[in-house]
């Protein structure tokens, strides 16, 4: 019986999965959804099936196409193949005034209580709402008293408890309160200096909200010239070529933050000359895959360096040049390659074959193994 389940389980989730990933932990794992289809319930609600051993329980936030969710039950495993669970989309940001707890999201207004017996839809009352969020280190850091502002108004912290995984937090509405920051970030571990291509730093900064320093705020780094170096979402910088660049990192949606900048100018390198293509160890039958690519004369891109392609050393023993044809590869003329393997040939399925770039009169080359594999 488990095995029929499985096998359905399988091809629904071949048809239908999604990527979904949790919050709290940035965990990522495949499900399905089926929505609530009772039409005299107000909730948007949706059943989540998803495989035995997923990082899913109730209370669990989930993040999936721009939205975060909140799993508000996991069902008793009739099986060992996969479990359901009810989700819905948050509706609200716990921020509190003290800045202890920042970028909470939570459901509330009309929620059915999720350790309820008799689904009773929680209302407010004398102005007091129950929401519910995450048992995670941020809800556990809220405070009775605590204020928050959230749908036009503020809200203050009554009472809050931890039940199987989900925080149940008690607000009443409070008088309205705009709380005042003062934003202050800066750079503090770069200064001017010389450094070559190839060379990697880490450039750090100090975030301070009304004398206090913040952890964790959403920062955003940039540099004033990719060509010459590049900075990631953590702050690690690769440099590339020689020239002048300015790195800034802006504290987003704080009008008042200040962005800082440091200069550096590397070193001149020598004429060398490579090429570069994007790396890939494998490629789906019957799926394309566009690479980048271009040559570098100095680590400096050079545009006027011709790149051309071939393929080779593919592994097979029986009708060599027939299964080579398979192997297509298109210069789209904007510095990307298309690359695809005709879908219709299974015996290629976990076959190699060497994709390469080169410039012959210059004599270098960027050559890999990819391995041929089956979506399915």
């Amino acid at each position: 019986m488990n095995n029929i389940l499985t096998r359905v389980f399988d091809e629904t989730m071949q048809r239908e999965g999604r990527t979904i990933s949790t919050v709290t932990s940035g965990e990522s794992f495949e499900c399905f959804f089926r929505r609530n289809n009772d039409n005299t319930n107000s909730k948007d609600t949706m059943i989540m099936y998803y495989r035995c051993g997923s990082p899913v329980n109730a209370g669990t936030l989930l993040s999936y196409a721009g939205n975060t969710y909140i799993a508000l039950n996991k069902e008793t495993a009739e099986n060992d193949v996969y479990f359901k669970s009810a989700i819905i989309k948050t509706n609200g940001t716990i921020n509190t005034h003290s800045l202890t707890v920042n970028g909470l999201s939570f459901y509330g207004e009309g929620v059915n209580n999720a350790m309820s017996t008799d689904g009773t839809n929680i209302s407010i009352i004398s102005g007091n709402l129950e929401v519910l969020t995450e048992d995670n280190a941020a809800s556990r850091a809220l405070q009775v008293d605590d204020l928050f502002n959230e749908w036009g108004r503020t809200w203050r912290i009554d009472n809050l408890y931890f039940v199987d995984g989900i925080c149940h937090v008690i607000v009443e509405m409070y008088a309205d309160v705009t709380p005042t920051y003062e934003y202050e970030l800066t750079l503090s571990s770069l200064t001017s200096y010389n450094v070559k291509p190839g060379d990697t730093d880490t450039l750090t900064y100090t975030a301070i909200c009304n004398d206090d320093e913040v952890d964790n705020p959403d920062v955003n780094f940039t540099s004033s010239n990719e060509e010459v170096a590049k900075i990631d979402n953590n702050g690690n910088i690769t440099y590339l070529a020689d020239g002048e660049v300015f790195f800034s990192v802006v504290w987003i949606d704080k009008a008042t933050a200040q962005t800082d900048t440091v200069t550096v100018v590397t070193e001149a390198v020598s004429d060398e000359v490579a090429i570069f293509v994007t790396p890939i160890e494998e490629i789906y039958n019957g799926f394309e895959e566009v690479l980048n690519f271009y040559a570098t004369k100095g680590g400096v891109k050079d545009e006027s360096i011709p790149v051309s392609f071939k393929v080779e050393n593919l592994s097979v023993t029986n009708n060599y040049d027939v299964h080579m044809k398979k192997i297509t590869y298109t210069d789209n003329g904007d510095g990307t390659v298309t690359l695809l393997v005709d879908g219709s040939i299974s015996t290629l399925y976990g076959k190699t074959f060497d994709f390469v770039a080169y410039n012959e009169e210059l004599g270098i080359e960027n050559r890999q193994t990819i391995k041929i594999t089956s979506m399915f």
